[in-house]
């Protein structure tokens, strides 16, 4: 007589694997942002640096431009305080490079891929979180140094507080300060992708820095190229939005063609992280 063994029963359920179909990139960014001590230090030196630089643009105009504060008008000192949002731009694109390129450098970003799909998730992911962080920030520190730029011209031009928040709710001086905010968001956003492109923090500070220095360098170079170039960076850009550029120069295209080229880097940036993290090997 013969028995027929036990036979180990079959699960028909699929072993779980490692790999993520849909990772809560947003969320996990966010929380890393949140809980690393670095990202928070790195916003409250962008918002003491903005201050403290439109403080120091707005005293020092009587060396730079050869004219007592006292005869300088009011709208000239809210303007030189407003370039203190651009100063705020480079901490946050050092924050950006890093919080993006930090993982390639430790090794961190390879467990991450390994164990998910869709790596173009995580590049918008990093993008959104630095970009609402960067907006926060930016229309913060230009709200500061508007306050900081106001008691300045009261003080120390002596101009009348009435002459002064005139200037300061004007909309031309409303379109300059939070048009200025959209340098240190855009920039801080390509930080991201340049430090994903290049796989690594200095590749993120360095590509919104190539990009500010080509829309200066050509504004060396001859009109007919200039006038080509320099609406086309993203700084062109930004300077038609707020308002600094003038009819008839080089950089002039108007707001409504200078957002689309803003649109373009951001979006052709995007792409091309995307294609980069999508290769990347192990």
């Amino acid at each position: 007589m013969t028995t027929t063994p036990p036979t180990a029963s079959i699960s028909t359920t699929a072993p779980s694997s490692p790999i993520i179909a849909r990772p809560r990139w947003t969320r996990a960014e966010w929380a890393k942002f949140r809980d690393l001590r670095r990202p928070r230090q790195l916003l409250i030196v962008t918002l003491v640096l903005g201050v403290v630089s439109a403080v120091l643009l707005v005293l020092t105009i009587p060396a730079t431009r050869g004219t007592p504060l006292s005869e300088t008008s009011t709208e000239d000192v809210l303007s030189a305080s407003v370039l203190g949002v651009d100063a705020a731009a480079a901490v946050l694109v050092v924050l950006a490079a890093w919080f993006a390129g930090v993982e390639f450098r430790t090794g961190a970003i390879t467990d991450a891929l390994l164990r998910a799909r869709g790596r173009s998730s995580m590049v918008t992911a990093k993008a959104f979180v630095i970009a609402a962080a960067a907006a926060v920030t930016a229309v913060v520190t230009a709200v500061a140094v508007t306050i900081a730029g106001s008691l300045l011209a009261r003080t120390a031009a002596g101009a009348d507080w009435t002459a002064v928040l005139a200037v300061a709710g004007s909309l031309d001086h409303l379109r300059l300060v939070f048009g200025s905010t959209l340098l240190p968001m855009v920039c801080s956003i390509l930080a991201v992708f340049g430090a994903i492109v290049f796989r690594s923090v200095t590749g993120g500070v360095l590509t919104p820095l190539a990009l500010l220095a080509g829309s200066m360098l050509a504004g060396w170079l001859p009109e007919g190229i200039a006038s080509v170039l320099r609406p086309s960076l993203p700084l062109g850009g930004v300077h038609n939005i707020s308002g600094v550029a003038e009819a008839g120069g080089t950089e002039y295209i108007g707001a409504l063609p200078a957002l689309v080229v803003l649109v373009a880097w951001v979006a052709g940036g995007a792409l091309l992280a995307a294609w980069r993290l999508r290769r990347q090997d192990f």
